[in-house]
């Protein structure tokens, strides 16, 4: 997915083979370009599996300086590695893997990759999870300061139930600590999980291990008792949350939900797909099952869908008319007529 949207580091389609690997190597090449913090043991080690990261810490390995200079270089070769790795899984289409979009977040305390499946992606859920961390990663500034966390930042990877096993992974190493969960979490859920590190008998909780043949049932009922167990009733208080503003429309999420607004007032339309568009003086807001004309704060006109609400469709705007759908359209909005025409023929 390419994007204009100033909000994403390095959003890109991908290639979903596997997850866990892509999701490291995305996050390396940050780091690598100077984004976020620098390459973490755990983080290699733990997850990725790929390098000796204890030999590649400043100072090189215990020894005299021919070792150092022999650690130096083996280190220098094998970032170049995972750069080329990484390279090589953005632009390899390999028939068996599943599509993957990601998208990624990064804040002072957490790096998140989201990831959905290309064939149901929708760019507004991925902002309700920049919106999330936004809040998540105040929380976490304040429990640092009030001495209830040590200062390390969250490696936050969520994936789409539909492109890996049902996993959930709770660990932490010295210069950070690392979520992998394979549902859309929900911003209780989060916190949880924050508040389940600042606990002094905390513990590494690793759910469906590819190595454990944890069967489905076993796996969601350890995640459902986790859950039961450490989840409080106090719930994290925030302001509304702008996170998507163009041509006087913005996006926010406030209560737990994605609103639309123009000149601040509030909007009835549903968040659940494509971003509103501008032709002239109106704009289309689209839901998964309409939609909607506006013109001066009224609906002008409105068309239900339901043959392409399963992800974002392509949408071009030109000086007047509108072009929805695919490469031969489903619908076209006219300007001139305030009207949608059907493409019979798609």
């Amino acid at each position: 997915m390419t994007t204009k949207n100033k909000h994403y580091l390095c959003p890109v389609k991908t290639y979903y083979a596997p997850s866990v690997m892509f999701g490291c190597c995305m996050l390396a090449v940050a780091r690598l370009a100077g984004k976020v913090g620098g390459l973490t043991e755990v983080f290699f080690t733990g997850l990725c599996g790929a390098l000796p990261a204890p030999k590649c810490r400043a100072g090189g390995l215990m020894g005299g300086n021919g070792a150092r200079q022999r650690a130096g270089r083996l280190c220098a070769g094998a970032i170049k590695a995972v750069v080329i790795l990484c390279l090589f899984a953005l632009t390899a289409r390999q028939a068996e893997a599943s599509n993957c979009t990601n998208s990624y977040f990064l804040k002072e305390k957490i790096n998140l990759a989201f990831c959905q499946s290309s064939n149901s992606f929708f760019e507004t859920k991925a902002l309700q999870y920049k919106a999330k961390m936004m809040i998540l990663n105040d929380y976490i500034k304040d429990k640092i300061e009030k001495g209830e966390l040590q200062d390390k930042k969250f490696e936050i990877n969520i994936i789409s139930k539909i492109l890996t096993h049902y996993h959930f992974d709770l660990t932490q190493g010295r210069n950070g600590y690392f979520v992998w969960i394979s549902w859309f979490p929900s911003l209780h859920e989060l916190k949880t999980i924050v508040d389940y590190f600042s606990r002094p008998d905390w513990k590494p909780f690793v759910v469906g291990d590819y190595e454990s043949n944890e069967d489905f049932k076993t796996a969601s009922r350890r995640v459902s008792n986790f859950f039961q167990q450490y989840t409080t009733a106090d719930t994290i208080t925030y302001q509304p949350v702008t996170v998507w503003e163009k041509d006087g429309v913005s996006l926010q999420y406030a209560d737990g939900n994605m609103r639309y607004l123009i000149d601040d007032a509030p909007l009835p339309f549903k968040a659940n797909s494509n971003l509103p568009v501008k032709i002239q003086d109106r704009y289309l807001f689209f839901q998964q099952d309409s939609i909607f004309v506006v013109q001066d704060m009224q609906i002008i006109n409105k068309i239900e869908r339901n043959d392409f609400n399963y992800a974002d469709i392509n949408v071009q705007v030109h000086s007047k008319w509108v072009n929805i759908g695919g490469i031969n359209w489903f619908y076209s909005y006219s300007y001139e007529q305030n009207r949608f025409f059907r493409n019979e023929n798609r």
